[in-house]
């Protein structure tokens, strides 16, 4: 064998093993790509569905107010049902205690609010007494834009 043929198989082995390795890495790289698309895809779905969700929660506020002309403090309290969502919750329904809010004695409220705009929140007078004194277990449904129906269950203390 001519050293000129020996060079020229090796230059084809050579070659053909650099086109078998360019191909691997082109298909793995096109596999990657792929999972990448899919992942931004899934992800920004994801972002879209949260936008289109209402976000509540519930918690007992209280607002202390001096009493003109004398020493004593006047303390009120507040059921507060926050939408840190970005989307209006609908249709909302609570349950304190397993009764409708309006059922339940510690609630002064004669009206209850079924609508929450995003990022705001609505207030429920409280009559606390030793009858009617927390803890509370509410539970909170709701309907938004995605679709599905909200959830939020607690147990409230002071």
């Amino acid at each position: 064998m001519s050293p000129s043929l020996i060079i020229s198989i090796i230059a084809v082995v050579i070659s053909a093993i650099a086109i078998g390795v360019s191909i691997w890495t082109h298909n793995r790289n096109h596999k990657l790509q792929t999972r990448i698309v899919a992942l931004e895809e899934a992800r920004e779905k994801d972002r879209l569905a949260e936008k289109q969700k209402a976000n509540l929660t519930a918690k007992i506020t209280k607002e202390v107010l001096p009493r003109s002309g004398s020493i004593k403090i006047d303390t009120t309290y507040y059921l507060q049902i926050e939408n840190k969502g970005s989307s209006e919750a609908r249709d909302v329904k609570i349950k304190l205690d397993n009764k409708s809010l309006l059922e339940h004695p510690a609630i002064i409220d004669e009206r209850e609010i079924q609508q929450i705009g995003p990022q705001s929140h609505i207030q429920h007078l409280l009559s606390l007494t030793t009858k009617t004194y927390p803890p509370f277990d509410i539970e909170i449904t709701w309907e938004d834009d995605s679709g599905e129906l909200g959830k939020y269950s607690t147990t409230l203390t002071l």
